[in-house]
């Protein structure tokens, strides 16, 4: 079975335990498909440039990135760059790794015309590069696998007139993770889960069913709210939302760390 590893980009994340982890199981002949954000790494290179990032709002709460056509070129370098970086150290660790950082795995639809909140009123925005994701070449993921080679993917998409397209990596991620029929889905970043109180890692929601997601997705804010519309989507046996700076992040998620959202298994079939 192969499982789908989704490393958190934002500022805070620990990559090199990840990848270190990563590699041991790799080693040890397990099949993995590593997808990667860039945000911290594009806020950076914005900053250099003089081209600060901005940040949209959706109506009902959820954030992302502002994505015009030069934060687009950003966001795509910085991304490179990323990706380049985990494949060169996943060598290091003695695990072959294929970079995927262009658009030729992730199909999307460019979203034309964007609802989002600004100075308390509605507006929509027409200028933006990100897409919704339409398709994954499972082809391309499932001859590397074969192989013994793991992909390592950006969240860079093509669009339908053949543009570039900054997609949600959670969400990229639970595409890939649908696509391929994966056993698991692992997301780590910088929080410890899905939290009562933001403020309070005590307050951590160790498990649910996929079924009772309406009743705790009250408790997500920013971010968390694209990653459980992320278990919502990848169809998964076993969603996990765990941490990066813990010691063996990807051991610990899956022997129980972390916040755990299950299918509910009736005679050998998932039911949500």
């Amino acid at each position: 079975m192969t499982s789908v590893l989704k490393l958190g980009g934002g500022a805070g994340n620990d990559h090199t335990m990840a990848l270190h982890n990563l590699a041991d199981r790799i080693r040890r002949g397990e099949r993995w498909v590593l997808v990667h954000g860039a945000s911290a790494a594009a806020d950076a290179l914005a900053e250099q440039v003089g081209y600060p990032t901005r940040a949209l709002i959706t109506p009902g709460g959820h954030t992302s990135r502002y994505t015009d056509a030069r934060t687009l070129d950003i966001f795509c370098m910085a991304a490179a760059s990323v990706n380049q970086q985990m494949v060169a150290a996943l060598d290091t660790l003695g695990v072959r790794a294929a970079g995927l950082a262009g658009p030729n795995v992730i199909r999307a639809a460019r979203k034309t015309a964007i609802r989002a909140v600004r100075d308390g009123r509605q507006v929509l925005i027409r200028d933006d590069y990100s897409g919704s994701i339409t398709g994954i070449e499972t082809r391309l993921l499932a001859s590397l696998l074969e192989v013994g080679i793991t992909p390592v993917i950006a969240p860079v998409a093509l669009g339908m007139e053949g543009e570039r397209l900054n997609v949600d990596g959670d969400l990229a991620a639970a595409a890939i993770a649908q696509a391929l029929e994966a056993e698991t889905l692992l997301i780590l970043s910088n929080v410890p889960g899905l939290l009562r109180d933001v403020h309070d890692p005590s307050s951590l929601v160790r498990s649910f069913y996929l079924s009772e997601l309406p009743q705790y997705e009250t408790l997500a804010a920013g971010r968390m709210k694209k990653k459980l519309l992320a278990a919502e989507r990848a169809g998964v046996g076993r969603f996990i939302l765990s941490d990066s700076r813990i010691t063996q992040p990807v051991d610990a998620a899956l022997a129980g760390a972390g916040t755990h959202i299950q299918a509910r298994v009736l005679n050998g079939h998932f039911n949500d």
